[in-house]
């Protein structure tokens, strides 16, 4: 009796500890992250749709048709977006991720085509993916 008692109570320990691992690691909840005012001289949305397979389609202004694709990594509280170079520039741009918001990273950050972004801008999650 005594050990099935101590097993049960090893195989907790282990549960939770593998638990607060996972509660540990940063995630980026998937769905569509719209830029928050920020001044730019182009019509519409600035949007980052954030998918779980770890990539990433923007959109910068309906007077384009050039949608950006890539993939984003995640180290700590930064994500790196990597723009494609198949059909795309191959830009990288960083973001730190602050109570559910990206904040654009300008240091390092090739920015984009249309809009420009300044330090701290701030995307907000603001749907999910239809």
């Amino acid at each position: 009796m005594k050990k099935i008692g101590t097993m049960i109570v090893c195989i907790t320990l282990v549960l939770l500890a593998a638990a607060c691992g996972k509660n540990g690691e940063v995630s980026l909840k998937p769905g569509i992250y719209t830029l928050q005012d920020a001044k730019r001289d182009v019509p519409g949305d600035f949007t980052i749709t954030i998918y779980e397979d770890g990539t990433f389609e923007y959109y910068e202004t309906p007077i384009s048709s050039y949608i950006g694709r890539g993939h984003y990594f995640i180290e700590e509280d930064i994500v790196t977006f990597k723009e494609d170079q198949d059909g795309g520039t191959g830009n990288v741009n960083d973001y730190q991720m602050a109570d559910g918001n990206l904040l654009f990273i300008q240091d390092d950050s090739a920015n984009y085509h249309f809009v420009t972004l300044e330090e701290g801008a701030v995307f907000a999650w603001t749907s999910e993916i239809q």
